[in-house]
């Protein structure tokens, strides 16, 4: 007997089909009775009313299926943008609405919170306002504690060939860092000496650098023995120890040792010095003004008279003219230093300059011994800076005509403005400066330490002796100076000045060590430091015998010294 052949299984791809077709649809008219939106129809969607499907009809189902038609499609709502203004007036309106009450009456509002722009105003009650919260004070930051490490004492000495390098990458923090080729050059100085650079060491590394360069200064005409003290520097990490104080303090001693009547500075941190006995004498006399208003200004002074003059860039040749020049013009201040012609050209060797203008008279041509022409002026620029600005003073006005060219080359190079740098005194300062327009002012102080206060005085007493002569003063007088760190007196008679040590006598002054450099040095006015209380005269005749015999006089220390190449 044969087994009948399996009959294959019915697919059920077309019932899978209509059931999921019914499902969607029901869902579908479920929702849409539901919600109440149309129902959007087309010839696929249309119900297929079958056998099976009217058993399982109910009255209910029988309703909706009945209900449900072709409908047309309907497009959708496009939101229409809205500007701020009339969000803003639809929130005045709401506000306004909402300020009545049923009754008509008008609310009070409490509080009204204010929104930046574009948004729109929010009113709260008092008692549903929120609590603010205020920033916790800001409290100043506690100063970080020093490592015990760096608060060992550092040894002080002379720095070695191999510490160059180290020394160069601690010099490169200060504002104006030497180059490379300036530090290594500097051996080349006329008056160089190893010992004079010196190092903090402390457990094997370099923690702070300092120079001191003898030089011989012009002090109210006289000249002494001085010297600088330069590339104050100390590490970052290790400011605030003490080490700093401890390297001035051994440049100090390095100074007497070198013979130095007083030492000078140029820096820019004055009150630490003065914590360690430095005067400070002054400012850098800095101003700045635009070229094209500078020469404006010259043109409306009245013009100069005598011989006219002519001016051109400088030729090396005529270093001893400039040089000449410069040693007329010195001994009516206080602090520039005694240049010597080898001095002059390694100043010029370190090309800390752009240019050199000079001023001549005469028939102007190639000449060694100035038998045809004769130089009257010059000025050194580095950029838009003027260094020096000094004229012959058989050449009164001389100086504003130089400037006059210094501002045409300038407006002719696109310089924006003229940076001049000169003593305090210095005339130019005003024609520079407009007028509602204050000098500007360095932010480097000058600051000097008197280490032989008897040989500072005795060399300015025949400076004294001849300004007495030269008033007609033929009467003896005498002047005693009382301090910690000085106590003598100088006596004028018969056209000669003397000092004796150890006397004051009867009318002396009785100042403090601070003021006693400022008044050897010209710096200081005997009547206005009497109405501070920094000075003291036993007599009226003290104080206007102080104020005659060391009048105030102009502080010029030279930044062309101290230029980095």
């Amino acid at each position: 007997m044969q087994r009948a052949a399996a009959k294959p299984a019915p697919s059920h791809r077309s019932g899978d089909r209509t059931c999921s077709f019914r499902r969607s649809r029901r869902s579908l008219i479920a929702a849409s009775v539901g919600s109440g939106r149309p129902v959007r129809s087309s010839a696929r969607q249309t119900l297929k009313v079958t056998p099976r499907t009217q058993k399982r009809k109910t009255p209910k189902a029988a309703a909706i299926v009945n209900r449900v038609e072709p409908q047309s499609v309907t497009p959708p709502s496009v939101k229409k943008k809205t500007s701020v203004a009339a969000v803003r007036s639809l929130a005045a309106n709401d506000a306004a609405k909402s300020s009545l009450t049923t009754d008509g009456t008008l609310r009070v509002v409490h509080s009204i919170s204010v929104r930046p722009s574009g948004t729109t105003l929010r009113r709260e009650t008092v008692r549903k306002r929120k609590v603010v919260q205020m920033p916790p004070p800001m409290v100043a930051p506690s100063r970080m504690e020093i490592p015990a490490w760096m608060l060992k004492e550092c040894r002080i000495e002379p720095a070695r060939a191999g510490d160059q390098g180290e020394i160069l990458q601690l010099l490169s923090s200060l504002p104006d860092a030497p180059t490379k080729a300036e530090f290594h050059a500097s051996v080349d100085h006329p008056e160089h000496d190893a010992n004079n650079r010196l190092v903090a060491r402390l457990g094997g590394r370099i923690l702070g650098h300092v120079e001191v360069s003898p030089r011989r200064i012009h002090l109210c005409g006289a000249v002494v023995d001085a010297a600088a003290l330069d590339q104050v520097a100390v590490l970052p990490e290790c400011r605030g120890a003490g080490h700093g104080q401890r390297l001035v303090k051994a440049a100090e001693r390095r100074m007497r040792e070198l013979g130095a009547v007083i030492g000078f500075s140029r820096t820019r941190i004055a009150p630490s010095f003065r914590e360690l006995g430095w005067s400070v004498l002054g400012r850098d006399g800095t101003t700045v003004g635009r070229p094209s208003h500078i020469l404006s200004r010259i043109l409306e002074l009245p013009a100069r008279t005598g011989e006219p003059v002519t001016m051109r860039q400088w030729r090396h040749v005529e270093l001893p003219a400039i040089l000449r020049i410069y040693k007329q013009n010195v001994p009516q201040f206080v602090g520039p230093l005694v240049r010597s012609e080898a001095y002059s050209r390694w100043l010029i060797s370190r090309c800390a300059f752009d240019s050199i203008i000079v001023a001549l008279v005469g028939h102007d041509r190639y000449d060694l011994h100035e038998t045809t022409a004769r130089i009257v002026g010059y000025a050194i620029q580095d950029g838009n800076r003027i260094l020096e600005l000094l004229a012959d003073p058989e050449f009164p006005g001389l100086e504003r005509d130089i400037l006059a060219r210094v501002c045409s080359e300038a407006i002719e190079n696109d310089r924006q403005e003229i940076v001049f740098e000169s003593s305090s005194s210095d005339p130019l300062h005003k024609a520079i400066a407009a007028r509602d327009q204050q000098r500007v002012s360095g932010d480097r102080m000058i600051v000097a330490k008197l280490f032989r206060p008897l040989e500072a005085l005795r060399a300015v007493a025949p400076i004294v002796a001849a300004r007495m002569n030269s008033q007609e003063i033929r009467e003896t007088l005498e002047l005693g100076i009382d301090a910690p760190d000085f106590r003598g007196s100088i006596i004028v008679s018969k056209g000669e000045a003397t000092v004796h040590p150890g006397r004051v006598g009867r009318s002396y002054l009785r100042l403090s060590d601070d003021e006693l450099v400022r008044l050897l040095l010209g710096q200081c006015d005997p009547a206005e430091a009497a109405a501070a209380g920094r000075l003291a005269a036993s007599t009226h005749m003290a104080q206007k015998l102080a104020s005659l015999l060391f009048p105030r006089t102009p502080l010029w220390y030279p930044i062309w010294d101290d230029l980095t190449a």
